[in-house]
């Protein structure tokens, strides 16, 4: 495995103390510099679940989040020219020719995103990346399902009803509160706490995504890829946080439940 020793002795550290020194345009100019062609396409994939949402930023007519790795000319041409997505994607757009259809039916799209990213990577950090982000998500759902007074039925149905996660949540469907699994009981904590609060709950989600990113990758690894993946996924967390003002704050928390559900 390729040890990077240049870009891990130059980086600079990531907190939620200060905005980061470095921007993911920067960041992005040095991987493909100083990575190697394998490697630069492990960052691409780390950033496609960025251009799954954008697709539907961009049929309602809003501003493209940067974390993808296209523009919003180059995702327009992607669209059109039917080069640049996985396949599913252009499946999904010919089975739903409407943009109103496109959007309603869009939680089927990022579902099978994520299930074709984890099953493409069946190791590794981008695996364990996108089984995290995957599921913290769907238990998020369960949370606001709740709340919400939502059917988890609906909230799920785009989720295999056998898989252990899913149907520890679904047998909870006529249950008064939501218990997640044991290993997303901070979840718990997190949304019991700062659940009518939009601008908290997101950096305190933020701050445990950037966390857990971090349990991920050994104390000693400085210099692999994996280190520098994790970095990138950090680095977006905390310009995404960064940037954030108090109005997008307060819609923040219904966008997740966008990709959701």
């Amino acid at each position: 495995m390729t040890k990077y020793y240049f870009i891990g002795t130059i980086l600079p550290s990531l907190s939620f103390e200060g905005e980061p020194e470095i921007s993911l345009i920067e960041f992005d100019r040095l991987l493909r510099d100083n990575l190697t062609a394998k490697d630069y396409t492990k960052t691409r994939a780390l950033r496609r679940i960025y251009d799954i949402l954008n697709l539907r930023t961009w049929w309602l007519g809003e501003e493209l989040d940067p974390w993808g790795n296209y523009n919003e000319v180059e995702l327009e041409e992607a669209i059109v020219s039917q080069v640049g997505f996985p396949q599913y994607v252009y499946a999904f757009l010919e089975a739903h020719e409407k943009k109103e259809d496109r959007l309603r039916f869009f939680p089927s799209l990022l579902a099978q995103a994520f299930r074709d990213e984890i099953e493409a990577h069946p190791s590794g950090f981008v695996h364990n990346y996108f089984s995290f982000e995957r599921e913290w998500r769907l238990v998020f759902a369960g949370f606001r399902a709740k709340k919400l007074g939502r059917d988890l039925n609906v909230e799920l149905q785009y989720e295999n009803p056998e898989e252990e996660l899913i149907a520890q949540m679904l047998a909870q469907k006529e249950a008064k509160t939501f218990e997640p699994p044991e290993k997303y009981q901070e979840l718990k904590i997190i949304f019991d706490r700062y659940a009518d609060e939009p601008l908290e709950l997101e950096k305190a989600l933020d701050e445990y995504r950037f966390n857990y990113i971090e349990s991920l990758i050994e104390l000693s690894d400085t210099f692999s890829m994996d280190r520098i993946l994790a970095y990138m996924s950090q680095l977006m967390i905390l310009q995404k946080w960064f940037a954030l003002d108090q109005e997008k704050g307060l819609k923040i928390v219904d966008i997740i439940v966008k990709e959701i559900s």
